[in-house]
C-alpha cells in the first residue's frame, strides 16, 4: 500500500510518499499518544477526586473531634464548678462553726479570767521555713478528706467547749443565786436579828431581820439573783419587795420610799430594786432585810458576812 501526500506551499507543490511500514508506525505512535493522554487525564482526575474526598473526610473528622472536645470541656467545667461550690459550702459551714467556737471561747475565757492568755479573736501565730519548690499541690480528694477531718474535730471541740461553757455558766448562776452582802450600798447596821427592845413599846420583842439605816433615797440592792414575787404595801412593812432565789430561799426588803421593780421581774445580784424610805412601822429611813428558806426566817448576819 502506498499513500501520496501533496503539500502546497510558497515554494511549490511537494509530494510525500508513505509506504505500509511507515503508515503502521505512524498509526501506532498516534494511538499511543492518545492512550497516554487518556490515561494521564484519568489518573489526574482520580487523584483530584481522591484529594477532595480525603480533605472533606479530614475536615469532618476534625469537626467531630472538636465538638467532642468542646462537650468534654463543658462537662469538666461543670464538674469543677460543682466541686468548687461543694468545697465553698463546706468551708462556709466550717467558718460558721469556727466563729461560734470563737464566741464561746471568748465568753469562757472572760468568765474564767484568762482572756489575755487565750485571744480567740486573733489569728493564731504560726511559721516555718520556706516552702519547698518540690511541694505538690493537694488533689480535690485530699482536700475533701482534710475538710472531713477538720469538720469532725471542730464538732468534737464545739461539744466540749459547750459543756465547759455550761459548767462555767452554771457556776456563775450559782454564784449569782447565792445570797451574800448587804442590801444597801451606803448605810450602817442599826438593829440586829433576834431579841431586842421594841422601838415603839420598849418591850422585849423578836426581830426577824436586820435593819440598815441610811439617808432617804439611798439605793436598795438585791443580795442575789432571782424573781420578784411580791411588790406593794404590807402591814407593818410599808412599801415591800420579796424576791425568790430558788432552792427555797427568798429575801425581803421593807420600809422603802420607792419601788423600782414589778412582780415577775428577773433581777440580778446587786441590781437596784428600791430607794430607802420610812414607810410602814418605822422610826426613820432604813431598810428592813429578811432571809427565809422554805418559809423559815434565818439570821441574815452570816449571809452578810459571806
Amino acid at each position: 500500500m502506498r499513500i501520496t501526500v501533496i503539500k502546497s506551499n510558497q515554494q511549490g507543490i511537494k509530494a510525500l510518499e508513505m509506504n505500509r511500514s511507515k503508515i503502521i508506525a505512524t498509526s501506532i505512535l498516534a494511538i499511543l499518544s492518545i492512550v497516554t493522554v487518556v490515561v494521564v487525564t484519568a489518573v489526574i482526575t482520580k487523584w483530584s477526586v481522591q484529594q477532595d474526598l480525603v480533605s472533606e473526610a479530614a475536615i469532618q473528622q476534625w469537626n467531630h473531634e472538636l465538638v467532642t472536645q468542646k462537650e468534654q470541656l463543658a462537662v469538666a467545667k461543670v464538674r469543677s464548678e460543682q466541686q468548687v461550690q461543694a468545697l465553698s459550702s463546706r468551708l462556709a459551714g466550717l467558718q460558721a462553726h469556727i466563729l461560734r467556737l470563737d464566741a464561746m471561747g471568748n465568753r469562757v475565757a472572760e468568765d474564767m479570767g484568762i482572756s489575755d492568755e487565750f485571744a480567740f479573736s486573733e489569728q493564731p501565730a504560726m511559721g516555718g521555713s520556706e516552702a519547698s519548690p518540690d511541694a505538690i499541690a493537694p488533689s480535690y480528694n485530699e482536700v475533701s478528706y482534710s475538710l472531713d477531718q477538720l469538720e469532725n474535730n471542730i464538732l468534737a471541740q464545739e461539744q466540749q467547749l459547750s459543756a465547759l461553757e455550761a459548767i462555767v455558766f452554771d457556776k456563775d448562776i450559782n454564784a449569782e443565786q447565792k445570797i451574800s452582802g448587804r442590801p444597801i450600798k451606803k448605810g450602817w447596821l442599826s438593829s440586829p436579828y433576834g431579841n431586842r427592845a421594841d422601838p415603839f413599846t420598849g418591850k422585849k420583842d423578836w426581830h426577824p431581820g436586820i435593819d440598815f439605816a441610811a439617808l432617804s433615797g439611798t439605793e436598795v440592792v438585791s443580795t442575789a439573783a432571782g424573781v420578784v414575787t411580791t411588790v406593794g404595801s404590807k402591814s407593818g412593812y410599808g412599801k415591800f419587795i420579796e424576791i425568790n432565789h430558788g432552792d427555797g430561799f427568798s429575801t425581803r426588803y421593807a420600809h422603802n420610799r420607792e419601788l423600782l421593780v414589778k412582780k415577775g421581774d428577773m433581777v440580778k445580784k446587786g441590781q437596784v430594786i428600791a430607794k430607802v424610805g420610812n414607810t410602814g412601822r418605822s422610826t426613820g429611813p432604813h431598810v428592813h432585810y429578811e432571809i427565809m428558806r422554805n418559809g423559815k426566817k434565818l439570821n441574815p448576819y452570816r449571809y452578810i458576812k459571806q
